[in-house]
């Protein structure tokens, strides 16, 4: 509820300053400095606001999903969904195909990204790049398969599921290592 609270005073800030400034042609108006630095001042509470509600946040998470173990445990599960997949590929129909290769961008994979930037903070950058490339690259040959699928290319799209397997594969072991 913070956040959301913080939002809408960063937004009205925003406006308020823009409105503020607007008020500077000659002759200046009245309420234009006023304006403007209520503004700049709400766009900077709500900014410092965020800013800790978000690391407050993190350090919540830091024990549980937001760990170093927590990503890891996360990337094995994908791996597991999609080596499942990858095994069972070639009695799939390219529709079917699709729908499976949906399933998992839209659901774990959507999560674990959605959360990359948290990732970034717990983690640090080392280990971050380190994990998050392989990730990032599996979903990538991932969404295309689902194209190449989609496109009426079946076989290319089969082909690109192992790689992105193997990619997501090495993700996990980059974050067992770290």
């Amino acid at each position: 509820m913070t956040a959301f609270l913080a939002r809408v005073v960063l937004v009205l800030g925003f406006c308020a300053a823009t409105v503020g400034a607007a008020g500077f042609a000659e002759p200046v108006e009245g309420l234009a400095w006023p304006l403007f630095l209520l503004g700049l001042a709400a766009v900077l509470g709500g900014g410092l606001v965020l800013r800790s509600e978000t690391r407050r946040r993190v350090e919540l998470d830091q024990g549980g999903a937001l760990s170093q173990a927590g990503l890891a445990a996360a990337l094995h599960d994908l791996t597991g969904r999609l080596g499942a997949l990858d095994e069972e590929k070639q009695g799939l129909a390219p529709e079917e195909l699709c729908q499976r290769i949906d399933a998992l961008l839209a659901g774990p994979y959507f999560e674990l990204g959605a959360r990359n930037e948290d990732y970034f903070r717990a983690l640090g950058p080392g280990a971050y790049t380190r994990i998050w490339e392989g990730f990032a690259i599996s979903e990538r040959l991932l969404a295309r398969a689902w194209s190449m699928a989609a496109d009426g290319h079946p076989a290319q799209a089969l082909e690109e599921l192992p790689r992105s397997l193997d990619r997501l594969a090495q993700a996990a072991q980059q974050a067992d290592q770290a």
